[in-house]
């Protein structure tokens, strides 16, 4: 109940940051927007602070399933990703109609196939792609990675395909055989993808919680065209007693190898399994609570990854943190958030040097938060989460001075007299 409280005073917060943001646009002119912004005829000063008394990066903790599509890679030493599909509703009889009560044992199965719906987004393409479909249908723990791995091996593959790049577009087909439909009536298929090339490939697919058209497996079970196709979305019946799970885990990634870490002490951002950077800052009272905020820069020193290439690129969105201070735990505390900045931030990882995301909205947003029962902290998010492997790093708190994170504020000691 107190965070759906904080969630409505935020809400109502962010449209009064709309108008304080209305007037950030020209610091060099005092008299613009006068009659809004009638403060902004007085002197502007501007301070860089070293505010941030707590900085680290957490887990994601993002829900197995819950990612909005499935990451396929096999990049050497680096990544391996696969993707799972469970089809737990496998028919054993059909109707010829839909007016017909009656039902039929299905005994023939042509025209199988998945469609998959691609994003090819920040895919790495080298040539022709195969993609190799398993069954991993396994009794262990649903969030257990090793045994459905385990199931990825040649006595277990179902099929096949290879698709030139120009046909890696919006959506795929790959045939079933018939044969891995019959084997399962009334039962389920659980497919496992894996992707391979001549070299480091990757690209996605859209997942039941990303596509407004996702996944879906088709075959007919009669040769008399009036029968319709039997069409499946993903679906799975584990874990029978926890149905929001269930429902997650009707297609997911899999994890099997993931980013490298980054050099211990920075603060990352992205990669997989995916992190976020927690910050928490302590500003003077006198500009959070008594100036009128005209901008507001957080300064970050980028650290180089060289671990990805030159065209990766990520962006980071920065969101305020709604956690109370009776959220002692920093990776819970960094998972209750909402956006409440409009900068988003584009980097390539590889890059190096000061970066700057504007965070003026949520710096004056803060003047009404307080500060004894909610602690003033920002997290860092990437738009991708838990999609990509890209990571983008920087340097914390316990680097030098000049390479710590920082605020640079311009704010007005005039109180803002509104209109006349």
């Amino acid at each position: 109940m107190r965070l759906n409280t904080a969630l409505t005073k935020l809400a109502g917060l962010i449209a009064v940051a709309v108008v304080v943001a209305a007037c950030t646009e020209d610091l060099d002119n005092s008299a613009g927007c006068p009659l809004l912004c009638s403060d902004q005829g007085g002197q502007i000063e501007t301070v860089t602070l070293d505010p941030v008394v707590l900085d680290t990066t957490v887990s994601a903790l993002t829900g197995l399933g819950t990612e909005a599509s499935l990451f396929l890679a096999t990049r050497g030493d680096t990544i391996d990703s696969r993707g799972v599909i469970r089809f737990d509703s496998i028919p054993a009889r059909f109707q010829r109609s839909l007016t017909d009560t009656a039902t039929t044992a299905i005994t023939t199965v042509d025209s199988a196939f998945i469609r998959l719906r691609v994003d090819t987004v920040g895919g790495k393409i080298p040539g022709p792609v195969t993609i190799d479909a398993f069954d991993v249908d396994t009794p262990a723990n649903d969030s257990l990675i090793a045994p459905v791995a385990e199931l990825f091996r040649t006595d277990r593959l179902i099929a096949s395909r290879t698709y030139a790049p120009t046909e890696l577009k919006d959506t795929l087909i790959f045939p079933v055989p018939p044969a891995a439909i019959l084997a399962r009536r009334g039962g389920r298929l659980r497919v496992g993808l894996r992707l391979r090339a001549a070299g480091p490939v990757q690209l996605r697919i859209l997942s039941m919680e990303g596509a407004s058209s996702p996944t879906l497996l088709s075959f007919r079970v009669s040769s008399d065209t009036a029968v319709r196709p039997i069409v499946l979305l993903p679906f799975s019946r584990t874990p029978a007693d926890q149905p929001a799970v269930a429902a997650s885990l009707a297609d997911y990634t899999l994890l099997v190898k993931g980013t490298p870490p980054g050099p211990a002490g920075s603060l990352n951002i992205g990669g997989l399994p995916a992190s976020r950077v927690y910050l928490r800052f302590q500003i003077p009272a006198f500009i959070v609570d008594s100036a009128d905020i005209i901008r507001a820069s957080l300064l970050l020193t980028q650290r180089p990854n060289r671990g990805v290439s030159d065209s990766d690129t990520i962006f980071i969105v920065p969101h305020v943190s709604l956690a109370a201070n009776a959220v002692t735990d920093v990776a819970r505390a960094a998972q209750i958030t909402a956006i409440a900045a409009r900068d988003t931030l584009r980097l390539v990882p590889r890059d190096s040097g000061l970066k700057v995301i504007e965070v003026g909205t949520v710096v004056a947003l803060w003047r009404s938060q307080d500060v004894k029962r909610t602690p003033r902290a920002l997290v860092l998010i990437s738009t991708r989460e838990g999609q990509t492997p890209v990571e983008a790093r920087f340097f914390s708190t316990e680097a030098a001075p000049a390479l710590r994170p920082r605020l640079r504020i311009s704010f007005s000691k005039r109180q803002s007299g509104g209109l006349p």
